[in-house]
C-alpha cells in the first residue's frame, strides 16, 4: 500500500514508540524486585505490541495480513488499562486493594473482549473486516467497530480515570519530595492516553489514523527522563537537590579523585568552611577518609568556641554507574553528639552506682552524689542535706558552696522556709528567687534551685550559677541519681541497724551464757548440797520430820530438773548449728502427758500417727507439756479431759489441743502468749510465753480458738519436713 509523508510519519513514530516501550520494559525487568515495576513492564510490552503491530499494519498491502495485525493491537490495547490501575496502585502503596478479587474485577471485561477477538472467526459477535479511508490523500486502513469494541473502549477508559485519580490523590497528599515524580508519571502518560482519545472520539477515526503509538514514544520519553532523574518505581527520589535538602546531617559527594562534587548546607556548618564543592576532602577534613575506613567516630570543634565539640558517626555509599563502574561515593555524617554525651552520662552513673554501693556512712553516699552533680550534670552549686533533729545537715557540699561560706556551710533550719517547706512536701521542684535564707546560696546569688527528694533522709540541690533551665536531660539524671543516692542511704542506716543489732545479740548472748554458767554451777550445786544434807537428816528422822525432809528432796529434785531444761533452752537459743530437725509427734505428746498425769487427773484421747513428725528439737515435749498443765490447771474440778487431735495442712501440720474447760476470753487471746503473762505460770514448768518463743523458733504458730460447746483449743502449727510434705 503506498504511503504518504504523513503516514511515514505515522509509521516511524510507532516503531519508536515500540522501541521505547521495550527499552522501558527491560528496565522494570532490571527492576523487579520493586513492587510496581512488574506491572510497569507489562503496561509497557502491551504498549510496544500495540505500536509495532499498528506500524506494521501501516506498512502491509495484504488485507488480511493488515486485519491480523490490527487485531493484534486491539488485543494489546486491552491489557493496558487494568495494567495500568494495577501499576497506579503499587506505585502508591494502596495494599489493601492489591489482591485477587481486584485483579479479577480489572480483567474482567478486557479478558472477555480479548477473547472475542481470538474467537471471532467462529461467531459474529466482533468483525475482523478492514476499511480504507482516505482523507487529504492518506488511506490508512481500520478494523470495522461494534458494539463489543465500543463497550470495551467505555470500561478501559473508566479504569484509565481510576489510575489517574489514584495518582493525583497521592500527589495532593504525598511530601513534596515526592510530588515532582509522581506529576511525571501523570505528565507522561497523558500523551498517548490524549492521542488515543482523539483517535476514538472521532477525529482519528474518520480518517483511520491512529496517533497513540506514535504518543507512546513522547510519553515514553518523559517516562526514560523520570527514570534517569526519580526512581519512580519506587517512590524514592535519587535528585541530589531533594536529597540534600532532606537530610538535617552533613551529606557530601566525592568523585574517584576523592574531591568534592556536592554537598548540602550542613556540611558547610559543619566544616565551617562556606566553599566546599572541587576540593579535596584531605584539605578540607585531613583525617575524614581514614576514619570512614575504620568507622570511627569523627569530631569537629566550632572556629568560634571550641569547647563546643560536635561528634559524628560517618556512613559511607559507593556510587556506581549502569553497569557498575564506579563513579565515586556518597559520605553522610550522622551527628551522635547528643547519643554520645548521653552514653558517657550513663557510664558514669553506672560508676557512681557502684560508688554508692560500696559507700559505707551516709556522709560518703553524699560525697558521691555531689562529685555526679558537679561531674556529668555539670552543675557548679551542689549540696545534699540530711535530716537530723529537726533539722537539715549539709552532709556534702560542691567547691562553690564551700568558697561561698569559708568552708562551713551552716544547717538549714526550719527558718529558711523556701527550702525547708520543698523538703517537706517531699517532691521534686524548682525554687526560684534570691531570698533563700540559707547563706551559700544568697551569696552565689542562685537564680533557682533544682530540688530532688531522697525520701525521709533530706533532699538533694543543685543549681548552676550561669542561668534558670535546668534541661529535660539534666533532671532526668538528677532524679535517677537521687533515687540511688536514697537507695544507698537505705542501705546505709539499714546496715548501722544491723550492726546494732549484731552487738546488742551478741551482748545478750553473752549475758545469757552467762546466767547458763552460773545456773549450772551455783545454783546446780546449791541444790545438790541441799538435797544432800536432807538425805542425811531423812536417815535420822521418822513421822513429821521426815515427811517435811522428804518435801524438801522432792522440791530440790525439781529444782535440778527445772536448771536442767533452762541450761537446754538457752543452749538452743544461743547455739550456731540448726536448731530444729525432724521429731515425731506420737513418742513426745506421750511423754508430755505422763509428765501431767503423776499431778493431775487426765483422761486423754488422742488422734496421732506415730509416724508422722514436725520440725522442732527436743524442748518440743517441754512445749506440749506446757500446754496440757496450762489445760490442767485452768479445770474447773480435779478431772481433766482432753482431745488431741492432728491436721496435716500441705507443708504444715496443726496439733490441736482442746480441753473442757471455762475456755479463754476474747480479749486475751492475744495477750495469753506474752511474758508478763507466761511468768506467773512457770511454778512447775513453762508458761505460754515460753511455748510462743518456741514455735517461733521452731518457723510456727500457736493461738487458741474457743471449744464447742465449752473449752478452748490450743493449736500449735508446725513446719512438716520435706519429704512428708
Amino acid at each position: 500500500m503506498p504511503v504518504s509523508s504523513i503516514g511515514l510519519l505515522l509509521t516511524g513514530g510507532s516503531l519508536a514508540g515500540g522501541v521505547v516501550c521495550a527499552w522501558l520494559a527491560a528496565f522494570a525487568w532490571h527492576r523487579r524486585d520493586v513492587p510496581a515495576a512488574k506491572p510497569f513492564g507489562g503496561f509497557m510490552i502491551a504498549a510496544g505490541i500495540w505500536s509495532v503491530a499498528y506500524a506494521g499494519a501501516l506498512l502491509a498491502e495484504d488485507a488480511g495480513t493488515i486485519g491480523a495485525l490490527l487485531a493484534t493491537a486491539d488485543l494489546a490495547a486491552a491489557g493496558i488499562p487494568p495494567l495500568w490501575v494495577i501499576f497506579t496502585l503499587a506505585y502508591t502503596g494502596l495494599d489493601k486493594y492489591r489482591r485477587p478479587a481486584v485483579y479479577a474485577a480489572l480483567w474482567v471485561v478486557p479478558a472477555a473482549y480479548a477473547g472475542l477477538i481470538v474467537t471471532a472467526p467462529f461467531h459474529d459477535f466482533v468483525d475482523l473486516a478492514v476499511e480504507f479511508r482516505t482523507v487529504a490523500e492518506v488511506t490508512a486502513p481500520i478494523l470495522v467497530r461494534g458494539t463489543p469494541y465500543w463497550a470495551s473502549a467505555t470500561v478501559a477508559y473508566l479504569l484509565v480515570f481510576v489510575g489517574y485519580a489514584v495518582l493525583v490523590r497521592f500527589l495532593l497528599s504525598a511530601r513534596p519530595m515526592y510530588r515532582r515524580q509522581t506529576a511525571a508519571v501523570i505528565g507522561g502518560s497523558l500523551f498517548p492516553m490524549v492521542g488515543n482519545a482523539v483517535f476514538v472520539v472521532g477525529i482519528g477515526y474518520r480518517t483511520g489514523l491512529d496517533p497513540t503509538p506514535l504518543m507512546f514514544a513522547v510519553g515514553g520519553a518523559i517516562a526514560g527522563w523520570a527514570l534517569f532523574h526519580y526512581d519512580f518505581l519506587s517512590v524514592a527520589p535519587l535528585a541530589s537537590d531533594l536529597l540534600l535538602d532532606e537530610l538535617p546531617d552533613p551529606v557530601i559527594v566525592l568523585d574517584t579523585d576523592d574531591r568534592i562534587v556536592d554537598h548540602n548546607d550542613a556540611a558547610i556548618e559543619a566544616f565551617a568552611d562556606g566553599r566546599l564543592t572541587g576540593r579535596e576532602i584531605e584539605t578540607v577534613a585531613p583525617t575524614l577518609l581514614d576514619r570512614v575506613a575504620t568507622g570511627e567516630a569523627v569530631g569537629m570543634s566550632d572556629p568560634n568556641d571550641p569547647d563546643d565539640r560536635a561528634l559524628f558517626d560517618p556512613r559511607t555509599t559507593e556510587i556506581t554507574g549502569p553497569r557498575g563502574e564506579e563513579r565515586g561515593r556518597l559520605i553522610v555524617l550522622r551527628d551522635v553528639t547528643i547519643q554520645q554525651r548521653r552514653m558517657d552520662r550513663i557510664e558514669a552513673l553506672q560508676a557512681t552506682t557502684e560508688r554508692l554501693i560500696e559507700a559505707q556512712i551516709d556522709d560518703e553516699v553524699a560525697e558521691v552524689a555531689v562529685s555526679f552533680v558537679q561531674r556529668i550534670l555539670g552543675q557548679e552549686v551542689a549540696v545534699v542535706f540530711l535530716a537530723e533533729d529537726g533539722r537539715l545537715r549539709p552532709a556534702a557540699v560542691s567547691s562553690a558552696v564551700e568558697d561561698a561560706c569559708d568552708g562551713h556551710p551552716p544547717d538549714l533550719t526550719v527558718e529558711a522556709a523556701p527550702l525547708f517547706e520543698q523538703y517537706d512536701t517531699g517532691e521534686t521542684g524548682v525554687l526560684t528567687g534570691s531570698d533563700w535564707e540559707w547563706h551559700p546560696f544568697e551569696t552565689a546569688r542562685l537564680e533557682s534551685v533544682l530540688v530532688l527528694p531522697l525520701g525521709d533522709h533530706g533532699m538533694l540541690c543543685m543549681a548552676s550559677e550561669a542561668g534558670t533551665e535546668y534541661p529535660p536531660e539534666d533532671r532526668q539524671f538528677g532524679t535517677i541519681l537521687a533515687g540511688a543516692t536514697e537507695t544507698a542511704l537505705d542501705r546505709v542506716a539499714r546496715e548501722q541497724q544491723l550492726r546494732e543489732n549484731r552487738r546488742v545479740v551478741r551482748q545478750r548472748t553473752e549475758q545469757l551464757e552467762f546466767l547458763n554458767g552460773v545456773l549450772r554451777h551455783n545454783l546446780r550445786n546449791g541444790v545438790q548440797v541441799i538435797d544432800s544434807n536432807a538425805q542425811l537428816l531423812a536417815a535420822n528422822l521418822d513421822g513429821d520430820d521426815k515427811e517435811r525432809v522428804d518435801r524438801i528432796r522432792e522440791r530440790s529434785s525439781e529444782l535440778s530438773e527445772l536448771t536442767g531444761k533452762i541450761r537446754s533452752i538457752t543452749e538452743t537459743l544461743t547455739s550456731d548449728s540448726d536448731r530444729v530437725w525432724p521429731v515425731e509427734l506420737g513418742p513426745t505428746l506421750s511423754a508430755a502427758i505422763e509428765r501431767v498425769e503423776g499431778e493431775h487427773d487426765l483422761a486423754v484421747e488422742a488422734d496421732v500417727d506415730n509416724t508422722q513428725a514436725v520440725l522442732a528439737n527436743d524442748l518440743l515435749a517441754d512445749v506440749f507439756e506446757a500446754v496440757v498443765r496450762n489445760a490442767a490447771g485452768h479445770a474447773d474440778n480435779g478431772s481433766v479431759s482432753l482431745e488431741i487431735a492432728v491436721q496435716p495442712m500441705g507443708e504444715w501440720l496443726q496439733v490441736r489441743i482442746a480441753d473442757e474447760g471455762p475456755g479463754v476470753p476474747d480479749h486475751i487471746k492475744e495477750s495469753l502468749f506474752e511474758r508478763d503473762i507466761g511468768v506467773s505460770q512457770t511454778a512447775h514448768g513453762f508458761g505460754l510465753y515460753f511455748v510462743a518463743v518456741m514455735m517461733d523458733l521452731y518457723g510456727g504458730d500457736v493461738w487458741f480458738e474457743d471449744n464447742d460447746p465449752t473449752g478452748a483449743i490450743a493449736v500449735l502449727e508446725f513446719q512438716r519436713p520435706i519429704d512428708e510434705q
